[in-house]
């Protein structure tokens, strides 16, 4: 490595370190903030809530590296415009592309290093998020109603709930009185010594199952009569959409939690099972088409003078419940076209989702190149020192491809674009413009240098 290049790459060092602590605290805090939220308001233990927030960490660095990138490169090579070097360096004989060829060196490596990251952590750091989030939410149940421990609470959907003692670890319930109002007259009543508790829907239901209790009920009438019963156990389910668990959804899915091999390897079952799936719909369309004609046929033969012969009408009992049947046989086979077009259309639809994904690990890395191109002319014409406006370009930036990347991947798992134009066509657009500034770079220094000799 030349004294040049290494000293282009240390002028790096720095805004990258800048930006990417700057990426990450912006990208960070909202995670900080729910998962502050849970230890504050749910009773989530602290280790659990900073392995949470470790797991998350994982796309929120693949997502910072590459922004990261842009801004370095701006900052460093607005400073070196800012400072004259770009152009003492062009009347030494070194072209632009000298100064930026150690920067797109590095910009690759950290491509390549960035594709192994998102291909080997990321899936495993999102599987272990996914599992502590689904654990947290089953044992939030007890941890949610907590605070109304041994207090009434009214208007549970159709029931009034009380609770003497709840165990958080276990989600276990000891003293329980439920009220229930679903119906006019006197409330049915519930007692049970014990039971468990479990919110199902994010909240929206409840899950209570209650063990050795008794039902005490007033039955309406002209006579009104008392009924007492007992019951080993019994399982309620309560809807309650008022008191709803809200948390922020999560963008990512199964197919986020796997390697680009594995997959591959599904989008290739995908495939075979779309394949038996197009040889059960000939089948089916073959079938449906034979009922179809005889059908047409059997109405022509049965009943062949019905316009001449009004009596035909009154013979042909048989021959309406042959075509009957035939058309329940044509009705059933139009429903099996539907359904195998339905099932084909899902796997479809699982396919353009894996081949998203797997694209998606590819072309964000790529984006390092992309930004590095991109970053240098911009840098070298706004000639600006100083991290401000090298960070809202940087962010200007990013938010438009962003914008892109997202509308890319909704259109492409509907199927109205490819998957892999959706997710490169951001770094393609990028690429022409880092092109296109780059041009006007070297036309801007050859033409000053032109202008100088003359």
């Amino acid at each position: 490595m030349t004294t040049l290049s290494r000293y282009v790459l240390k002028e790096h060092g720095w805004p990258f370190a800048l930006g990417f602590a700057l990426i990450l605290f912006i990208l960070l805090i909202d995670v900080v903030l729910q998962t502050m939220d849970q230890v504050l308001s749910k009773g989530l233990t602290l280790l659990a809530a900073l392995q949470l927030l470790l797991f998350n960490l994982a796309w929120i660095v693949a997502l910072a590296v590459p922004m990261a990138v842009l801004i370095a490169v701006l900052m460093a090579f607005a400073r070196l415009a800012a400072d004259g070097e770009i152009i003492a360096a062009k009347a030494c004989g070194v072209s632009f592309w000298l100064l930026l060829r150690p920067v797109l060196v590095a910009a690759f490596l950290l491509t390549l290093l960035m594709v192994l990251f998102n291909d080997q952590i990321l899936p495993d750091w999102n599987h272990q998020a996914r599992v502590l989030s689904s654990s947290l939410q089953r044992t939030k149940a007890a941890l949610v109603l907590r605070e109304k421990e041994g207090v009434f609470i009214p208007d549970l959907g159709d029931y009034h709930l009380l609770i003497r003692q709840i165990e958080p670890e276990t989600n276990e319930l000891a003293g329980i009185a439920l009220y229930d109002a679903s119906r006019p007259g006197p409330p049915v009543i519930v007692h049970a010594p014990r039971g468990r508790l479990a919110l199902l829907g994010d909240g929206a239901y409840i899950r209570l199952e209650l063990e050795g209790g008794h039902v005490q009920r007033v039955e309406a009438g002209q006579e009104e009569r008392f009924f007492y019963g007992t019951f080993a156990r019994q399982v309620l389910h309560i809807k309650d959409e008022h008191r709803r668990y809200e948390h922020r959804p999560s963008s990512y899915r199964s197919d986020r939690e796997l390697d680009i091999a594995a997959m591959h390897r599904l989008v290739q079952e995908r495939r075979r099972e779309q394949e038996r799936a197009y040889g059960r719909l000939d089948s089916i369309a073959a079938r449906y088409l034979e009922l179809h004609q005889t059908d047409i046929a059997a109405m022509h033969r049965l009943v062949p003078e019905r316009r001449e012969q009004e009596r035909a009408l009154h013979q042909s009992q048989f021959a309406d419940s042959t075509v009957n049947e035939l058309e329940r046989e044509r009705e059933q086979a139009a429903e099996a076209l539907r359904r195998q077009w339905r099932h084909i259309d899902r796997r479809a639809g699982r396919i353009n989702e894996y081949l998203v994904e797997i694209h998606k690990k590819l072309s964000i890395p790529a984006a390092c190149l992309v930004f590095a191109l991109v970053g240098a002319p911009l840098g070298a014409l706004i000639r600006r020192r100083g991290a401000a406006v090298s960070v809202g370009i940087s962010l200007f930036f990013f938010w438009i491809y962003w914008m892109f990347l997202i509308g890319g991947e909704e259109l492409a798992d509907r199927g109205y674009i490819p998957p892999p134009l959706a997710m490169w066509a951001p770094n393609g657009v990028f690429a022409l413009v880092g092109w296109g500034l780059l041009r006007v770079v070297a036309y801007d220094r050859a033409g000053r240098r032109g202008a100088k000799e003359t």
